[in-house]
């Protein structure tokens, strides 16, 4: 299946894979997770904070469906 997996913020910083920092397209085996697809980008765990599937809250453990666009966004702080 086709999924879209956009990176935010610090998550995009040291991408080995210059074609792949802001946003990557591939392809994963059916009944794969959010957690499978940042690990195939090299994206810990421990660095994703808020993750969004189709723009609505997910889990780690979410299963990912054709077509799905899945967004990463690390930890963010501020004053």
């Amino acid at each position: 299946m086709s999924v879209k997996v956009k990176l935010f913020s610090t998550l995009r910083e040291h991408r080995e894979d210059k074609d792949c920092v802001k946003e990557c397209s591939f392809d994963l085996s059916d009944g794969k997770t959010v957690e499978d697809a940042a690990r195939k980008l090299d994206v810990k765990k421990e660095d994703i904070k808020i993750i969004l599937i189709n723009g609505r809250d997910a889990e780690l453990d979410t299963e990912i469906k054709e077509g799905d666009v899945v967004a990463l966004f690390p930890p963010t702080g501020g004053m």
